[in-house]
C-alpha cells in the first residue's frame, strides 16, 4: 500500500519540471507579470489543480443538497419501506461519503500541496537565482548580501503562495458559491436573493479592504527584510563588532529594527482585525437572511423541512466558506506586497549584460590591451580618470601607488566586475565586452589581500570550478603553497579531518595566513594563462612569505601577471612598475629607472625603506 501511495504522490511531483530557465531577459519588475512569466512550465499542473478543484467543491455540495433531500425522504417514507424505496440512493450516497470523495479530496491535495507548490516555489527560486548570479561583483556590493538571500530563497514561498490560494481557494470557493445559488434557484429564485445581497457587500468590502493590504504588507516586508539585512550583517562581522562597537549601539539599532517591523506589523494587523469583524457581521447577514427566509418559506407552505435544513446547512458551509475565501484572499494580497518588495532585487536589469551567444575569449600569448579606460563607480571622481597601458605576453607588471589612486579599480576592470565609463579593454585584441564572461574568468587566476573562502571543505575550496582534480594534483598544489601540512592538521566540529575538514563561513576558522595559502593553493591548481596578484603575501609572516614568493617565481613563470603590492621590496623584480596616482598612469619603467627618475616611486620606497633597510629620505641613495 505504501509502494503505491509513493508512486501515486510521485506521480503528482513528476507534473512539473522547475528547472526551466527563463528566457534570459530580466524578470518582470510588476507582480502579475513576473508570476505569470513563471506559468508556462507549470501549465499542465495547474490544468489539473483546477479540474480536481472544481470536482471537489461539486461533491461537496452535491452533499449538502443531498442532505436536504435525504431529510425530506425520512418524513416522507414510511421507516419500513425506506430500504426497499431508496437502498440505491443510501447505498450511492454512502459510496460518494466513503470513497469518492476522499479520492477526490487525495487527488485535489496531492496535485495542489505536492504537484504545484513542491514545484513552483523551487521555479522562482530557480530563475531568480539564475538571474541574480549573472550579476556583477560590483551590483552585489551595492546591498546586504543577507537581504538579498532572503528575497530570493523567500519569493518562492511568495509567488507560490498567490498561485495556490488563487487557484485552490478562490475556484473552490466561486464553484461552491456557483453550485449553491443554482441548488436554491432552482428550487425558489427568491432563495438566491439574501446570497446576493451578501456577495454584493462582500466584494465592495475586498475592493475597500485589498488595496491597503497590499500597501500594509509590502512596508511590512521591507522592513523586516532590512532586519535580516541587519542581524546578517552583524553576525557576519561579529569579531569587527566585538572589537570596535559598543553594546548599548549595537542594541540600539537592532531595537529600532526591531520597533519598525513590530509597527509595520501592527498596521498591517489592525487592517486585518478590521476585516475579519466585518466579515463576521456579513456571515450573521447571510444566516439570518438564509434561514430566516427559508423558515418564512415552510410556514406557509412554500417549501419542506428538507429545504429548511439544507438551507441551514448551506448557511453554516457558507459562512465557514466565506471565512475561508477571506483568509484566502488577505493570503494572496499579502503575498503581493511581499513580492513587490522582493522584486526591488530579483528583478533589477543586470547592470552588466550576460550575452548567452557571447564567443568564447581564446587567447593565445596574453596580451593585455587597456585603452582611456575611466570609471568613477558613477559618482564623477575617484577610480580611473584615464588610463592607457599595454602589457605584453609573459610581463610581469607591477601596480603601485597610494591608497584609492585606482590600483584596485583597474583590476576590477580587467576582471570585468565592472564595465569602464568609457574606453576600451582587450585580451589578445578582444574586447572582453563582446566575450562571454566565464571564459574571461577561466583564464585569469586571481589571490587577493582578503582571501575568502566558501563554507566548504578545503579540497572543495581548492579545487573550485576544476573539474578531474585527482589527489595528487590538488595535494601537490597545496605542498606549492606551504599548505599541506596545516590542512593535514586540521579538524572541524563534525569531525572531518585534513582536506575534508570545512573551513566555516568565509573561512573564518582558518587564519589570514592559512586562507590566504589555501588561496594560493587554488590559483596554482588553476594554472591560468594571466595571474593577478593583490597583496598577495600580505597576510604572511616574514619566512612563510619568503617561501611563498620562491613559489610564485615558479607560478609566474610564462605568465602575464599584475602584481599590487604597497610592500614594494615583493615587486621590485617586476619587469615593469606602474605608478598610479589619482586614477592616472604617472610612471611607468623598471625599479631602477623609477629610483632613478626621482619621482613618486622614489617617495614611496624611500619611506618604506626608511623602515626596512636604514634609508632615511627621498634624497637618500637606493
Amino acid at each position: 500500500m505504501f509502494k503505491l501511495y509513493d508512486w501515486l504522490t510521485r506521480l503528482a511531483l513528476s507534473l512539473a519540471d522547475p528547472y526551466v530557465h527563463g528566457s534570459g531577459a530580466p524578470p518582470p519588475s510588476t507582480v502579475w507579470p513576473y508570476i505569470r512569466s513563471h506559468l508556462y512550465p507549470l501549465r499542465w499542473v495547474l490544468a489539473l489543480s483546477l479540474i480536481v478543484t472544481v470536482l471537489a467543491a461539486s461533491i461537496e455540495v452535491w452533499l449538502i443538497s443531498y442532505a436536504g433531500r435525504l431529510i425530506d425522504m425520512l418524513a416522507d417514507t414510511e421507516p419500513a419501506e425506506i430500504w426497499q424505496q431508496h437502498s440505491w440512493s443510501l447505498i450511492g450516497a454512502a459510496m460518494m461519503v466513503i470513497l469518492i470523495r476522499p479520492l477526490g479530496q487525495f487527488a485535489r491535495h496531492s496535485v495542489n500541496d505536492i504537484g504545484l507548490q513542491c514545484n513552483a516555489a523551487n521555479l522562482f527560486r530557480w530563475r531568480a537565482y539564475d538571474h541574480l548570479t549573472k550579476q556583477s561583483v560590483g551590483w552585489f556590493q551595492e546591498d546586504l548580501a543577507g537581504r538579498t538571500a532572503s528575497r530570493l530563497v523567500l519569493m518562492g514561498n511568495y509567488a507560490t503562495n498567490v498561485i495556490f490560494h488563487s487557484l485552490n481557494a478562490v475556484a473552490f470557493g466561486l464553484v461552491y458559491m456557483v453550485g449553491i445559488v443554482t441548488f436554491m434557484a432552482g428550487i425558489d429564485i427568491r432563495l438566491a436573493i439574501p446570497l446576493f445581497v451578501w456577495l454584493a457587500l462582500y466584494v465592495t468590502l475586498m475592493v475597500l479592504i485589498i488595496p491597503r493590504v497590499v500597501r500594509s504588507m509590502e512596508t511590512f516586508m521591507a522592513s523586516k527584510s532590512a532586519l535580516l539585512g541587519g542581524v546578517v550583517d552583524v553576525f557576519s562581522n561579529f569579531d569587527t563588532i566585538s572589537l570596535f562597537a559598543r553594546r548599548e549601539d549595537i542594541e540600539a539599532d537592532h531595537f529600532k529594527s526591531l520597533e519598525d517591523t513590530r509597527e509595520t506589523l501592527f498596521l498591517s494587523r489592525q487592517i486585518s482585525v478590521g476585516m475579519r469583524t466585518i466579515t463576521v457581521w456579513l456571515e450573521g447577514v447571510i444566516i439570518a437572511g438564509f434561514v430566516g427566509y427559508g423558515v418564512w418559506l415552510w410556514s406557509h407552505g412554500e417549501a419542506t423541512i428538507g429545504l429548511v435544513s439544507a438551507a441551514v446547512a448551506m448557511s453554516f458551509r457558507i459562512t465557514t466558506m466565506a471565512d475561508w475565501v477571506s483568509e484566502a484572499i488577505w493570503s494572496i494580497f499579502e503575498q503581493v506586497g511581499s513580492v513587490r518588495e522582493a522584486l526591488r532585487s530579483i528583478s533589477q536589469p543586470l547592470t552588466i549584460p550576460f550575452a548567452a551567444d557571447a564567443a568564447d575569449l581564446k587567447i593565445k600569448s596574453g596580451e593585455i590591451t587597456i585603452e582611456g579606460a575611466k570609471h568613477h563607480y558613477g559618482k564623477g571622481r575617484g577610480g580611473l580618470a584615464g588610463i592607457d597601458l599595454s602589457i605584453g605576453p609573459g610581463e610581469k607588471v607591477g601596480l603601485v601607488g597610494p591608497s584609492g589612486a585606482g590600483k584596485s579599480t583597474l583590476v576590477n576592470l580587467i576582471l570585468r566586475f565592472y564595465d569602464p565609463e568609457s574606453g576600451r579593454i582587450a585580451i589578445d585584441g578582444q574586447d572582453i565586452r563582446d566575450v562571454d564572461q566565464q571564459s574571461l574568468r577561466r583564464v585569469i587566476g586571481m589571490v587577493s589581500q582578503q582571501a575568502a573562502l566558501l563554507n566548504r571543505s578545503v579540497r572543495d575550496n581548492i579545487t573550485l570550478g576544476q573539474a578531474g582534480v585527482t589527489q595528487e594534483q590538488m595535494e601537490a598544489a597545496a605542498r606549492e603553497a606551504r599548505a599541506h601540512d596545516f590542512i593535514c592538521d586540521l579538524q572541524d566540529s563534525q569531525g572531518r579531518t585534513g582536506y575534508d575538514a570545512h573551513v566555516g563561513e568565509r573561512g573564518v576558522k582558518l587564519s589570514g595566513g592559512q586562507r590566504q595559502r589555501v588561496a594560493l593553493a587554488r590559483v596554482i591548481l588553476k594554472d591560468a594563462p594571466i595571474l593577478i596578484l593583490d597583496e598577495a603575501t600580505s597576510a604572511l609572516d616574514s619566512e612563510v612569505e619568503a617561501e611563498i614568493q620562491t613559489a610564485l617565481q615558479h607560478v609566474m613563470r610564462d605568465k602575464t601577471v599584475i602584481a599590487i603590492a604597497h610592500r614594494l621590496s615583493t615587486i621590485a623584480e617586476m619587469d615593469r612598475i606602474v605608478v598610479i596616482e589619482e586614477g592616472r598612469i604617472v610612471e611607468n619603467g623598471t625599479h631602477q629607472e623609477l629610483l632613478a627618475a626621482g619621482q613618486l616611486y622614489t617617495t614611496l620606497w624611500a619611506r618604506q625603506s626608511g623602515g626596512f633597510i636604514g634609508v632615511s629620505s627621498p634624497d637618500a641613495p637606493a
